[in-house]
């Protein structure tokens, strides 16, 4: 008998032992205190949304050497000398500039400068869809390095959210605005610095055939 209940003491012990490694805490290195302190406490405010969003691959490359990336074969994110991100999107030859929308650390509002960017990035847009009926914004959100994949998804599809009730509100019409988040996973800028973190806090708009 003694035999029987040290046999399966010894098996509760491991059971508990096993059950004790089937979770771990992630912990990011080189994240501040703050900035942990503010993306653990608003983990729960972001969440996804019931939006139809585009599906694109997160494994967009990025050059080291410059603060730009290539996303299509027809337009180009760049970040100019003041740094102001910006989109070229090609229709039919006619070339046009959008300028992209910024975000506050862990937010997805539109500031009231943003928003004057949102409506002149509107004109553009109404501009040619008075030549090109069809054609469609795209929404990008993106985000800097600060939280987890899932989370930063959710925040860049908030974002690109914000975008589109701006346009939608200027009078660009519902059906012709489709958005995307990127999260991290496709910065303008790849320095570990703040200007950079803040230039990545973005959406996109580009516009399509």
């Amino acid at each position: 008998m003694k035999g029987i209940f040290k046999n399966t003491l010894l098996s509760v012990c491991a059971l508990g032992l096993l059950a004790g490694c089937a979770s771990k805490d992630v912990e990011y290195e080189d994240t501040p205190a703050q900035n942990k302190s503010a993306v653990d406490n608003k983990m729960d405010s972001v969440a996804g949304t019931e939006e139809n969003v585009v599906s694109d691959s997160a494994d967009q490359a990025s050059t080291n050497s410059s603060d730009m990336n290539t996303n299509s074969t027809n337009s180009l994110a760049m970040v100019t000398n003041d740094g102001v991100n910006s989109v070229t999107s090609d229709i039919d030859g006619q070339t046009v500039l959008l300028e992209s929308v910024h975000f506050a650390f862990d937010k997805y509002n539109l500031s009231d400068s943003m928003r004057e960017v949102s409506s002149a990035n509107y004109a553009k847009i109404a501009q040619t869809r008075e030549t090109y009926a069809d054609v469609k914004v795209k929404l990008e959100g993106n985000c800097d390095e600060w939280g987890t994949d899932e989370y930063n998804y959710a925040l860049g599809l908030k974002r690109a959210k914000s975008a589109k009730d701006a346009l939608v509100a200027d009078g660009i019409p519902e059906d012709k605005i489709v958005m995307v988040s990127f999260g991290e996973s496709n910065p303008v800028c790849t320095q570990r610095n703040n200007a950079c973190w803040k230039m990545n806090r973005r959406v996109d708009y580009r516009l399509l055939p």
